[in-house]
């Protein structure tokens, strides 16, 4: 009885072992189904390598990057920015450039507008076969920003060094002269140059090759002006820089430059009472002497009046034709026609053509738009 009471034990045992799971065996398999996946190692590190602790509203400013990257197998580099305001990038495509080793460096230009403005995060993306294999980003630095309030004379213009290349003054009409500067800065927003004083104002033309800049600008000015004034904010000095050049009225023509309208000239008017007494002292001689020589000399000096006038030299203006002060394609608009007109035909320079309005105005007008 005690032996089969042993057997009966022994068997409810071993079957309670073949239903109880191995514990290392369920743990093994547990830690294998929950392994979390290896985190990537990071590739690229951002850092600035240089900013400006303050900037003015308007001031073209630089932010240098310097990035390490660990990284060999890639063939292109791309920047972008996000969560910025009030500011302008002047050259978000800028390359980066190779230094040594792992190193590259690119230098921003950017330009707040206002006070308030904010700068952006810097994301560089690295890309091979034209896929993206990795990027890294840098938090935005924003310094403290600066409004300056100055003159009349004041340009709007920030700049770390301006000069004044050339200059010319002609007359404009019979009550204003023109100006015309070439001016060169570095690191400046020279786009921006305005003043309040002047009759009117812009910029003929621009280029750049930052941090270079260089501008046309012209003013026209009332003709009691004995000297030109402008002022402009030199970063370096931390002042206002006073530029003053003086007003000397030259005869000859500026290329890109309308001229005093020809038939207002005292020169013009004089040479028309010419034409007008010879024409009168042919017609009272004909009248007297009744001989036909001076009805011939009084055609040809009609007939060369009209050659010296031009007058058969009209060009045809289309209703809504836009009439520019100079020859170039950003020069200021100052008259738009409101209906089809015919003007005289002054002069050419490549696709402009300079016209005499019937109103008597000058302007230069796009002959491949007419």
């Amino acid at each position: 009885m005690l032996k089969l009471l042993v057997l009966l034990i022994c068997s409810i045992t071993f079957l309670f072992a073949e239903a109880i799971p191995d514990v290392n065996e369920s743990n093994e398999t547990n830690s294998s189904t929950t392994l979390a996946p290896i985190k990537k190692a990071q590739s690229i590190f951002l850092s600035y390598e240089s900013t400006p602790e303050k900037v003015y509203v308007g001031e073209l400013f630089a932010i240098k990057v310097k990035a390490i990257i660990a990284n060999d197998d890639f063939e292109d580099i791309t920047s972008s920015f996000k969560n910025y305001q009030n500011l302008k990038i002047i050259n978000p495509d800028a390359k980066w450039q190779w230094f040594n080793d792992n190193i590259f460096y690119n230098t921003f230009y950017m330009k707040a507008e206002d006070i308030n403005a904010k700068l952006p995060a810097i994301t560089l993306n690295i890309y091979q076969d034209s896929i993206k294999i990795d990027s890294g980003i840098l938090e935005a630095k924003t310094p403290s920003i600066i409004k300056l309030n100055g003159t009349k004379y004041f340009s709007r213009v920030i700049a770390k060094s301006l000069k004044i290349k050339k200059y010319k003054t002609t007359q404009f009409d019979d009550k204003s002269y023109i100006i015309v500067l070439e001016i060169e800065a570095e690191e400046a927003n020279l786009n921006d140059f305005k003043l309040k004083w002047v009759t009117r104002d812009g910029i003929d033309s621009s280029s750049s090759n930052l941090p270079y800049f260089k501008i046309f600008y012209y003013a026209i000015i009332p003709d009691f002006t004995k000297e030109f004034i402008f002022t402009y904010f030199d970063r370096d000095t931390n002042k206002f820089e006073k530029i003053t050049i003086p007003i000397v009225v030259t005869d000859d023509k500026i290329s890109t430059q309308i001229d005093l309208n020809p038939a207002q000239s005292s020169l013009q008017i004089y040479k028309d009472s010419v034409y007008g007494i010879i024409a009168l002292i042919l017609i009272i001689l004909f009248i007297r002497r009744r001989k036909m020589s001076y009805i011939i000399f009084l055609v040809l000096l009609v007939a060369f009046f009209i050659y010296d006038k031009n007058l058969f030299n009209s060009i045809k203006i289309d209703k809504g034709s836009q009439i520019k002060i100079l020859p170039t394609k950003k020069s200021t608009i100052f008259y738009t026609t409101n209906r089809t007109l015919y003007a005289q035909k002054l002069d050419q320079k490549d696709n402009y053509i300079k016209i005499l309005l019937p109103n008597g105005k000058i302007g230069w007008i796009d002959d491949s738009k007419n």
